[in-house]
């Protein structure tokens, strides 16, 4: 899908902008010489389901150096248009009988153009294409840094137990033990910092290339199209701003989280201890959250709506204490009667700590850690039960 967005959103830039702007721009040099316009009306083209198309029709003669030649190009781009008036508008000078003026390629005389403008209606398309084409870049981001997290976590050991948790995790069921020793376990943030800023970056890059070079490209021409773009460039300020922000982030310092024992459960107790990697000083704040999210997504005909919402939180620390936020322990319980870890298609319940440290005229410390959180070991008597 991403794919085919950018390829729909870049084709339309090229079709509807780039293209007409570089004959324009070339037509500037061509010379003015005298037609007649043998026809000139508008035609109404309708699809089914469709907003209908008026489409100005006009067909002239013209000589160059004793050579006839003939051309139906009304202005450059698409000749189509929703509104009628702008057609009507474009082929009414030319109902009346006279000589008129068309623009002739010197290089190649069977090229004209009568109106020497492009497309009245280009910029809607413009802005329609730029916002498919942003739509492309996002997909194409957010599965870029998936993939990018998913191979750092294979190369630095990341996921050692995560990665048998989910292989008893395809669509629809739960994580099963992962038959290593219930040890004191290291866990590590879920997003990359790194990653993160270079996507940003690199987004916020190709978005404010496109948008600069599509108003650059307008200029005076069509300032409808320039009021329109204006949204992407503060769009395209919002995206540096966000990404400038995630870069600090990565000088913060780095949270490490540890848990008592490696496999949990509902009902279970562990202690969870945390410290820094870098200076603490000037962190003025800590809070430190355990809660469980539930994420489900509703299907409607062809719309998809995803919520997510907590079902469990509890806080584990939240001090300003300076000695408490270097590095800390604390015993946290799990309810008996909570849901485990799960995903599906179409529903996953996820559990998490998040890690929120204050730090005065910088970016905060915003960190994610996900753990798995085991379904209830049968009791020799469900197990009893079972076997008959």
């Amino acid at each position: 899908m991403a794919v085919g967005a950018l390829y729909w959103g870049l084709s339309g830039l090229y079709v509807h902008w780039l293209q007409p702007k570089w004959e324009l721009q070339a037509s500037e040099s061509w010379p003015a010489i005298s037609c007649t316009v043998n026809a000139a009306s508008v035609n109404r083209v309708a699809k089914p389901g469709s907003t209908p198309r008026f489409v100005p029709a006009l067909t002239y003669e013209y000589r160059v150096d004793g050579n006839s030649y003939s051309s139906t190009r009304v202005w450059f781009g698409d000749h189509g248009t929703t509104n009628e008036l702008t057609a009507n508008a474009a082929v009414s000078p030319f109902l009346v009988d006279g000589d008129f003026q068309c623009y002739v390629d010197p290089n190649h005389p069977s090229s004209a153009v009568l109106l020497r403008k492009n497309n009245p209606i280009a910029g809607y398309w413009i802005t329609i294409c730029m916002v498919v084409t942003g739509l492309g870049f996002v997909m194409l981001l957010s599965h870029s840094i998936n993939i990018f997290i998913l191979f750092r976590r294979g190369l630095t050991g990341k996921m050692e137990s995560a990665k048998d948790q989910e292989r008893a995790m395809p669509n629809a069921t739960c994580p099963i033990e992962s038959g290593q020793p219930d040890e004191p376990l290291i866990v590590e943030a879920s997003e990359s910092r790194v990653a993160v800023a270079v996507g940003l970056w690199l987004f916020s890059v190709l978005w404010n290339g496109i948008t600069w070079i599509v108003v650059l490209g307008i200029g005076k021409h069509d300032w409808g199209s320039t009021i329109f773009s204006s949204l992407f460039l503060a769009a395209g300020l919002a995206l540096v701003l966000f990404a400038l922000y995630s870069t600090l982030q990565i000088f913060n310092p780095k949270p490490i989280l540890a848990c008592s024992q490696r496999d949990l459960y509902p009902g279970s107790e562990f202690e969870l201890s945390w410290m820094f990697r870098g200076s603490t000083s000037k962190i003025q704040h800590l809070k430190i959250v355990f809660e469980g999210i539930e994420d489900v997504t509703y299907r409607q005909g062809t719309n998809t709506r995803t919520e997510m919402k907590p079902f469990f939180v509890q806080t584990i620390i939240d001090s300003p204490d300076k000695t408490k936020i270097v590095q800390g322990f604390e015993l946290v319980s799990i309810p008996w009667s909570t849901m485990h870890s799960f995903k599906s298609n179409n529903n996953a319940f996820v559990w998490q700590i998040r890690v929120i440290g204050k730090i005065a005229f910088w970016p905060d410390i915003r960190e994610r850690f996900e753990i798995i959180l085991l379904a209830p070991r049968a009791t020799s008597s469900q197990k009893t039960d079972v076997n008959g």
